[in-house]
């Protein structure tokens, strides 16, 4: 009897520590807590994106320098980098030929001149007809051009500087042989100052204008940079490229500057209609030119999700072609752990 007692005991013990077991806790209700933001005031700009290039720097007036005729080079008394005035002798040709060429000429005309006053005594004594008087004429009028042909080409067997400026190539030597047009020396005047041509692209060269203000700097060289204004604008577009020409012309003189540095240009179009401009980290999700912001109104605490288009990208602003409200804040960091609606915290500066 005894046994069975206490059989029932470890019976009743073995339910009740099972029961207990089975029994399931009922979890305590948990608040949300808001996620800690940091949001800024919609920000309002009517600066246009700028625009970037590359260009090459140079003098407004460079030109390749070139004999009229061809012949045997003489001297040529410039090196590379001279400084020279305006009427200074660059180059020269041997003139042996081309002075023979002049004297050919003018022996021509005087005898043109004498068949001439000839054939007018001759008409006068009614012996030569009138078409022998005009052919001597004609002869005359030729044998004149000729003249002022060789002495033109024998003024043009000399280079002189067109202006004060400087040697900036030189492509031949003494005794060697010239062809006609062919460049002898590339001379660069100092008198109207420095211009960065560059390449834009068409979607950029629609927002510029003639007068919109730049600043250049040469690429990989210590200085500063300098002030530009866009001169000239291209009316055609490079097929290749797809790139419009644009001329910038230097306010000053590069401090050091050569012909050729490579530069880099920031041109500023003109003032556009006041649009959105908010922070790169702001945007989420963004697929082609739309993206995703979260926006905090002034009296809230929660985010509402809005999408919006963006009109361009400058550094780490972006521009946006959606209107934002002006009283609201944008969530600048802290957005990817949101959703729609999520309560927020602002954090303040």
């Amino acid at each position: 009897m005894k046994n069975f007692r206490m059989n029932v005991l470890a019976v009743v013990s073995v339910l009740g520590f099972l029961s207990a077991c089975s029994k399931q806790e009922v979890p305590a209700l948990s608040v949300a807590r808001p996620v800690v933001v940091r949001a800024e005031k919609v920000v309002y700009s009517t600066e246009a994106i700028p625009v970037y290039a590359t260009g090459v720097l140079s003098r407004k007036t460079e030109a390749n320098l070139s004999f009229k005729v061809g012949g045997i080079v003489d001297e040529i008394p410039v090196r590379v980098g001279d400084r020279v005035k305006q009427g200074e002798v660059l180059a020269r040709l041997r003139l042996t030929e081309i002075d023979a060429r002049v004297s050919q000429a003018r022996s021509g005309l005087e005898k043109a001149q004498r068949d001439l006053a000839r054939v007018e005594k001759l008409r006068a004594d009614s012996v030569a007809t009138l078409e022998n008087l005009q052919d001597a004429k004609t002869a005359a009028d030729e044998a004149a051009a000729n003249v002022q042909i060789a002495e033109f080409n024998r003024n043009h067997a000399v280079i002189v500087a067109p202006a004060d400026g400087r040697i900036l190539r030189r492509l031949a030597e003494p005794d060697e042989m010239a062809e006609a047009g062919h460049p002898v020396l590339a001379f660069a005047s100092d008198g109207d100052g420095w211009i960065v041509r560059v390449g834009v692209a068409e979607r950029d060269v629609v927002r510029l204008h003639s007068g919109d203000t730049a600043e250049v700097k040469p690429d990989g060289v210590e200085a500063a940079s300098l002030r530009a204004r866009v001169a000239q604008i291209s009316e055609a577009t490079e097929p290749a490229t797809r790139t419009t020409e644009l001329e910038l012309a230097l306010e000053t003189a590069p401090e050091g500057g050569r012909s050729g540095f490579v530069v880099r240009a920031v041109i500023t179009p003109q003032p556009v209609e006041e649009r959105p401009v908010v922070a790169a980290s702001a945007l989420i999700e963004g697929v082609g030119s739309k993206a995703y912001l979260f926006l905090v109104g002034p009296n809230s605490s929660t985010a509402k999700r809005v999408q919006v288009e963006m009109a361009g990208i400058d550094g780490d602003r972006v521009f946006l072609k959606t209107s934002l409200p002006r009283e609201s804040r944008v969530v600048m960091s802290g957005a990817e752990y949101l959703q729609d609606g999520a309560a927020v915290e602002v954090a303040k500066n």
